[in-house]
């Protein structure tokens, strides 16, 4: 495929969780908090998640969502995280809070 031919974007068509992600936020820049800690609750109290380093997405993207997929998602590919406590998280509503730098052991 000609690179011009990429598209941009992902068409809203798509359904975001052929993306493989377990989280999915609406909103806030996650990709600026590696090395933070933050919380999300759905009302079940918060959870703490470390965010650990950017999300590549890969080659399948293209072959589940549509050829272009993968480079459509490139800086846009989410987060990986480390939970820092159990909990409870519903789709929904949820609350986003940034807790602070991450805490270096």
């Amino acid at each position: 495929m000609a690179e011009e031919n990429l598209p941009t974007s992902i068409d809203p068509a798509v359904g975001l969780r052929q993306t493989r992600r377990n989280i999915l936020l609406r909103g806030v820049d996650i990709d600026a908090y590696v090395d933070w800690t933050v919380e999300l609750d759905t009302g079940d109290g918060p959870i703490a998640f470390t965010v650990n380093r950017a999300a590549r997405p890969c080659a399948w993207m293209d072959a589940v969502i549509g050829p272009g997929a993968q480079r459509a998602l490139r800086g846009k590919g989410g987060v990986r995280c480390t939970p820092l406590s159990d909990g409870v998280l519903s789709v929904g509503r949820a609350s986003f809070r940034v807790v602070g730098p991450r805490e270096r052991r």
